[in-house]
């Protein structure tokens, strides 16, 4: 072979290193990867360090407030201790101001949803000459709304509607039989609601009955009731517990 090709399969290089292969690029590069990871370690070291800091610092702050009960006073270097603390009594007075108004609703309410009531006892009991009747006078015991007025011997319907009407009369008459009526008047025409008799004893220390009735009834406005004893001169029982009239709205 000749010596030009020997020459030839020889590797190239830089001028004074004939025939050796180059190997500094190599070398930097593994020395900067080196360095690298270094500081990379050093970093992490320093965000680890400057984490135990912090987090041992939030602990000696925890067991403070947990010493002292309460996070303290003094700003300490946390911006939200420096402002204003609001009154402890503002919420408290909210809510005591909304208990109010839900209180004065609930009885709004109630008072629309009152029914009308009226119970009356009797003054007095009489008869005019030219009829076979007795009528009674009566006077309120106990009155809830304004939906019924009581006028001497009638009783006249305020508010149109469905009532629970009750009457009782207690006689002490020796006459054979003795009752009640319970009449209504009102748009031109005058009826019956429902009436009531009674077998009287025969004796006089002996003559005492108790006639009593009730009904549910649709009462009109302007209507007038009134309780007629269709005897004259008829001896009754005034007291309150055994001659009374009374109704309730429903």
């Amino acid at each position: 072979m000749p010596a030009s090709s020997l020459f030839s399969l020889a590797p190239k290089g830089p001028p004074g290193n004939m025939g050796v292969p180059v190997r500094e690029p190599a070398l930097s590069v593994a020395l900067w990867l080196s360095w690298g990871a270094a500081l990379g370690a050093v970093a992490c070291a320093m965000a680890l360090l400057t984490q135990q800091t912090e987090l041992q610092s939030l602990r000696r702050e925890v067991s403070r407030l947990q010493r002292t009960g309460g996070p303290s006073q003094k700003a300490e270097g946390y911006p939200w201790q420096s402002l204003p603390e609001q009154s402890s009594d503002a919420p408290e007075a909210w809510e005591n101001g909304e208990r109010s108004r839900k209180r004065r609703a609930v009885l709004t309410q109630k008072q629309k949803k009152q029914h009308s009531v009226l119970h009356l006892v009797p003054i007095n009991a009489t008869s005019k000459d030219d009829s076979d009747v007795t009528e009674v006078m009566w006077q309120p015991a106990l009155r809830r709304g304004r939906g019924l007025q009581a006028q001497g011997y009638g009783v006249r319907i305020r508010d149109a509607g469905v009532y629970l009407l009750y009457s009782q009369v207690l006689f002490q008459d020796v006459t054979f039989t003795m009752g009640q009526v319970v009449s209504r008047e009102g748009q031109g025409k005058q009826e019956t609601l429902f009436r009531c008799i009674r077998s009287m004893p025969s004796h006089p220390d002996r003559a005492y009955n108790s006639c009593y009735s009730a009904g549910v009834f649709h009462l009109h406005q302007g209507d007038i009731l009134s309780v007629i004893i269709p005897r004259a001169r008829a001896k009754l029982n005034l007291s309150p517990h055994g001659t009374f009239l009374g109704f309730v709205k429903l």
